[in-house]
């Protein structure tokens, strides 16, 4: 498991700290360093690629968000639509979208990987990328270009209310955040012109319900955090997606 092995390399790295001659170097690994966990290294990754590629685009090559976000045209014929249906989920229009998106993400992504795992978590990530961007093809306004990661914080959103369910059952919890999410973007999506890509929220909240009662079908369930890393210590606000006009 990629969360286990990402956990055994800070143990590595903490230890490989602690055979400093800085005493001050050993005293910060055994004090802090030790106690930080990284539960989440897919989720925590995307974010961190977010953050890098905002600051990338503020500060040393501005305009970079532009490129890498999806076309509302497809052209089968340029090799880079192909790598925009995966480029778009990392880039966002403004500090206050990447802060948003991260901070949703945050809340409720560690969660549902802790459950689910970190290869499903990156399966469910690139399902997201590629079914959003279509989905921007079919239904994004003319001449405008998708921006954001919350097509993927909904499918977490929705995954991580799934982390309760138990084998043919469906907890409360995912039919109210259904209805109050999903209904709410399906309403905007058909009523509603505020350059937010509703379809995005909508694909991200489909894959991530598809893709929870497929894993808990298939018995990859893996149980809750706390459980987790209870465990292991034995043993040792609403995303947007920006749609750009194309300059």
């Amino acid at each position: 498991d990629m969360s286990r092995r990402v956990e055994e390399k800070w143990d590595q790295f903490c230890s490989s700290l602690e055979t400093s001659d800085n005493d001050h170097v050993v005293w910060f690994s055994r004090t802090l360093l030790r106690h930080v966990v990284v539960e989440a290294p897919t989720v925590i990754t995307f974010c961190l690629i977010c953050v890098l590629l905002h600051f990338l685009n503020l500060i040393i090559l501005p305009g970079l968000s532009f490129p890498l976000g999806v076309d509302s045209e497809l052209h089968l014929k340029n090799p880079l639509q192909y790598i925009r249906f995966f480029t778009h989920i990392f880039v966002h229009d403004s500090l206050g979208h990447l802060k948003g998106n991260m901070t949703n993400l945050l809340l409720v992504g560690p969660s549902a990987e802790a459950s689910f795992g970190s290869r499903a978590i990156l399966h469910v990530i690139l399902v997201v990328a590629v079914s959003s961007s279509l989905s921007h093809v079919v239904l994004g306004r003319q001449n405008s270009r998708q921006l954001g990661a919350s097509g993927v914080v909904f499918a977490m959103i929705l995954l991580n209310s799934l982390v309760a369910a138990k084998r043919g059952k469906i907890p409360v919890s995912f039919i109210l955040i259904s209805f109050l999410y999903l209904g709410d973007e399906m309403w905007k999506l058909f009523f509603i012109s505020d350059g937010v890509s509703h379809s995005a929220h909508l694909v991200g909240g489909f894959v991530g319900t598809i893709t929870g009662f497929q894993m808990d079908k298939q018995g990859q369930y893996r149980g809750n955090f706390n459980d987790r890393h209870t465990s292991q210590a034995q043993t040792m606000t609403k995303p947007l997606v920006k749609q750009q006009k194309q300059r």
